[in-house]
């Protein structure tokens, strides 16, 4: 099997990308759906039995394991593409949804809001990032909200220990966090994460070592990022870091979920295959469209018409792909490109998001 290589300029056909020395070879690796259908209307195709088991209706609702779908109950739904590390980027996009108030509370009332991957890479304030959306999450739920972060290539990366975009500010937050956290525990007596240093480290590479513990499968930030989806449904909508087809509604959107967790919690030993080949939920750049160096997308939208029926959906929401003409559709809106680049390790665009209400989606720049 042959996997991509996560660029930072958006380039067509990049094979997927595979860990480290970690992992077994591409060979071995190769080897290796709306809320309930409507009652006029078949089942979506891989929709398994523990369908009820990963899915939210309302406020206070934890699925076990990541959420799969979520209904909407006429609330407003939000969406903000990659933010890469860039903390500024995310206030931005919060204050723009109406969602976060100067104080940096949640005042977006009943709202849900998707956020659809790539926290981590290319920029100083991933962990910050994390635990803000973390916060905000708990003050929405309380209202009626929600705050959903998803999976995107750069975290199936930094677990599988691929830190080739990690820049040196983000390994520095890491480093700081674990001793933080090692005062606190030795303060209090308590367990904390085992990092093996000495008193003569540098922290360049304090900071390495504090990365690999905290985002190895089984590790904090992994455990952390396993609750996470990789493949959502919001009332109508679909979202996934980069794309989908039939074959993904046809394994099965809580099986690709429930597979990434487990591997991120550490249990099995390699994820799903949907989430490492080149046209994996995380990794294609079929839908990204010309910043993606797609010119003719009609098959592409063929393909995404087949699965949204198949899925019993009316749109995809993707990032991935950063356009650099802002918040952009395709396929006669039944896709919407939210990655516009507004990360500082990207392009510094000014940030865009995108809501829908009753069925209707408008940009809000």
């Amino acid at each position: 099997m042959s996997v991509p290589t996560p660029t930072r300029a958006p380039i067509s056909g990049r094979r997927a990308f595979v860990g480290a020395a970690s992992f077994a070879s591409a060979a071995a690796l190769a080897r290796a759906g709306s809320a309930s259908a409507r009652a006029a209307r078949p089942k979506p195709r891989g929709q398994d039995a523990d369908a009820k088991k990963s899915s939210r209706s309302g406020a206070g609702v934890d699925a076990e394991g990541p959420v799969t779908r979520v209904e909407l109950r006429g609330r407003r739904l939000v969406a903000i593409g990659d933010l890469h590390g860039d903390f500024i980027a995310m206030v931005k996009s919060l204050e723009l949804a109406g969602v976060m108030d100067g104080n940096g509370k949640w005042c977006g009332g009943d709202t849900v809001v998707v956020q659809v991957g790539d926290i981590l890479d290319r920029g100083d304030s991933e962990l910050a990032i994390m635990r803000k959306l973390k916060v905000l999450g708990k003050q929405a739920k309380e209202q009626g909200g929600d705050v959903i972060v998803m999976n995107g290539n750069h975290e199936i990366m930094n677990v599988m220990g691929d830190f080739r975009y990690v820049t040196s500010g983000a390994f520095d937050e890491c480093r700081r966090y674990v001793e933080k956290k090692k005062s606190k525990a030795k303060a209090a007596s308590e367990a904390v994460v085992s990092v093996e240093t000495d008193d003569e480290e540098d922290e360049a590479l304090a900071g390495v070592r504090a990365r690999q513990a905290l985002f190895k499968p089984g590790g904090e930030m992994a455990n952390w990022m396993a609750k996470q989806p990789t493949v959502l449904v919001v009332g109508g909508t679909v979202f996934a870091h980069a794309g989908i087809d039939t074959t993904h509604v046809d394994y099965g959107f809580e099986r690709i979920n429930k597979e990434v967790s487990l591997w991120m919690q550490g249990k099995t030993k390699l994820p799903p295959k949907q989430v490492l080949e080149s046209d994996g939920v995380v990794w294609t750049r079929e839908y990204g469209g010309k910043d993606a160096g797609v010119q003719y997308d009609a098959q592409s939208c063929r393909r995404l018409s087949s699965a949204l029926e198949a899925a019993d959906a009316k749109r995809l929401v993707i990032g991935h792909t950063p356009q650099t003409t802002g918040v952009n559709s395709g396929c006669k809106g039944s896709l919407w490109r939210v990655d516009v680049g507004s990360s500082r390790g990207i392009y510094g665009n000014a940030a865009q998001v995108i809501e829908i209400v009753g069925g209707k989606v408008r940009v809000l720049a």
